[in-house]
C-alpha cells in the first residue's frame, strides 16, 4: 500500500509505529500493538527528546473560532444560593450566596453557572454566565460529558478544570483573549473535567504515552500524570478535525512527536464527528453577507442566528450553523429542516410534512395535498 504524506518512510520509526498500528490493530487491539511496536522501534528512537512546545494552548489560536457551530441554547436564572467553589485568589474553598444560571445546550445535560455575589448585581452576573456558556457551547461534546457546574469569580488567576466543573477568573481572560486563545484555554480546562478521569490513568494511555517516549510540551512533561491528556487531547482534535487550521508543519509535528495518542484517542469512542465543519460551511459567498448554498438557496446573513430566506423571510437558527434542527420561519413559523431531505421539510404551524419549492415561493402541503403561495 501506498503512504500518505502525513506517514514517513519505513527509517522514520514514528512514521511506521502509525502505519504499522492501522494495519494491526484491529487483529489484535491497538494497547498490544503499541507494545510490541516500542520494543521492536526503541533502538532507533530519540529518548526524552525536548518537547516542541511549552504549552498547548499557545500554540494555534484557531483551533476554535466563534464562527464554528455551537450546542449553546441560553441561560435562565435560577436565584441566589448557597455554593461552595474553589478560589484561587485564596487557593481555598469558599462558600458564597452565589448567582445562579442555568445554561442550556442542545442534546446535553444543562451546566448550573455558579457567579461569585462580588459582581453585585444579576445583570452583571448573567454578562458573565452568557459570556463563557456560549463559549463552552462550541467546545466538542466529549469535553462536556461530565461537566455539571462552572465557577466564576473576579481575579487574576488562571482557570482549572477537574470535579465536574471549570474554574474561571475573569481577570485573567483579557490576557486569553489578547493572545487568542480564550477558547483553546476552556478546552484544554474542559478536558481536565471530562477526559481525565476517563483515560489518564488508563493501562491504553500509559501504554501510549511510554511508546512514544516523549511529550507534546514541557507543562505535559513535567506533569505527566495531571496535564498529558489535556496538554495532548487539543492538538490531537487539530491534527484530526482542524486540519485545515493548522500548517504543514505543526501537523508533522504533532505525528512525529505523539502518533501512540493520536493512536489511542482514534480508538476511542469521543463522538468527534459532530465537530468537523457543517454543511452550512459550504456556503459560496456572493457578496457581503450574502450566500449561495446548494441545499437551500440563496440567502442573506445578518448574524450567526439570523438569516434572510427569499421568500421563506426571515430565519432564526437557535443552534447557530448547525444544520439538522429546528428553524423559526417569520412565515411559517417552527420548521424541522435537514440538508440531506430538503425542500421536504415538517412544519408544526401546518402539522405536515410540506414541499417547498422557493424559487416558484409556493409548498406543498402534503396532509391536505394542496400547493399552497409563501
Amino acid at each position: 500500500m501506498s503512504l500518505s504524506s502525513e506517514s514517513k518512510s519505513l527509517a522514520d520509526p514514528k512514521g511506521y509505529i502509525k502505519l504499522l498500528l492501522t494495519l494491526i490493530q484491529p487483529k489484535i487491539g491497538w494497547q498490544i500493538a503499541i507494545g510490541v511496536l516500542a520494543f521492536l522501534s526503541a533502538p532507533a528512537r530519540k529518548l526524552n527528546a525536548v518537547p516542541p512546545f511549552s504549552g498547548t494552548i499557545f500554540v494555534e489560536p484557531d483551533i476554535f473560532t466563534d464562527e464554528d457551530p455551537t450546542d449553546y441554547l441560553g441561560v435562565s436564572y435560577s436565584g441566589q444560593a448557597n455554593r461552595t467553589m474553589y478560589d484561587r485568589r485564596t487557593s481555598s474553598w469558599v462558600t458564597k450566596y452565589a448567582f445562579l444560571f442555568d445554561a442550556t445546550f442542545h442534546g446535553m445535560p444543562d451546566v448550573e453557572v455558579q457567579v461569585n455575589p462580588e459582581f453585585a448585581s444579576r445583570a452583571a452576573a448573567e454578562t458573565e454566565a452568557v459570556k463563557y456558556a456560549a463559549v463552552v457551547g462550541r467546545l466538542p461534546r466529549c469535553l462536556r460529558t461530565d461537566l455539571k457546574t462552572m465557577w466564576i469569580h473576579k481575579g487574576n488567576q488562571p482557570y482549572g478544570g477537574g470535579n465536574n466543573n471549570i474554574l474561571i477568573h475573569t481577570g485573567k481572560t483579557s490576557t486569553y483573549e489578547a493572545q487568542g486563545i480564550l477558547e483553546e484555554t476552556l478546552a484544554h480546562e474542559a478536558s481536565h473535567t471530562s477526559l481525565d478521569s476517563r483515560h489518564a490513568a488508563t493501562a491504553g494511555w500509559l501504554a501510549a504515552q511510554n511508546a512514544d517516549d516523549e511529550f507534546i510540551s514541557t507543562y505535559a512533561r513535567d506533569n505527566p500524570t495531571r496535564e498529558d491528556v489535556a496538554e495532548s487531547f487539543i492538538l490531537y482534535l487539530a491534527y484530526r478535525f482542524r486540519r485545515d487550521r493548522i500548517t504543514d508543519e505543526l501537523a508533522s509535528t504533532i505525528i512525529q512527536t505523539i502518533p501512540n495518542r493520536i493512536a489511542y484517542f482514534d480508538g476511542q469512542d469521543l463522538g468527534l464527528q459532530a465537530t468537523e465543519p457543517a454543511p452550512w460551511d459550504n456556503a459560496v459567498s456572493l457578496s457581503e453577507q450574502w450566500y449561495l448554498l446548494p441545499w437551500l438557496g440563496v440567502y442573506f446573513e445578518s448574524s450567526e442566528s439570523w438569516i434572510y430566506v427569499p421568500p421563506l423571510g426571515w430565519v432564526y437558527r437557535p443552534w447557530g450553523r448547525t444544520v439538522d434542527g429546528w428553524l423559526y420561519s417569520d412565515r411559517l413559523g417552527w420548521l424541522w429542516v435537514d440538508s440531506e431531505i430538503f425542500p421536504s421539510s415538517y412544519s408544526i404551524a401546518e402539522e405536515s410534512w410540506i414541499y417547498f419549492n422557493l424559487p416558484l415561493a409556493i409548498y406543498y402541503h402534503h396532509g391536505e395535498s394542496i400547493w399552497l403561495e409563501l
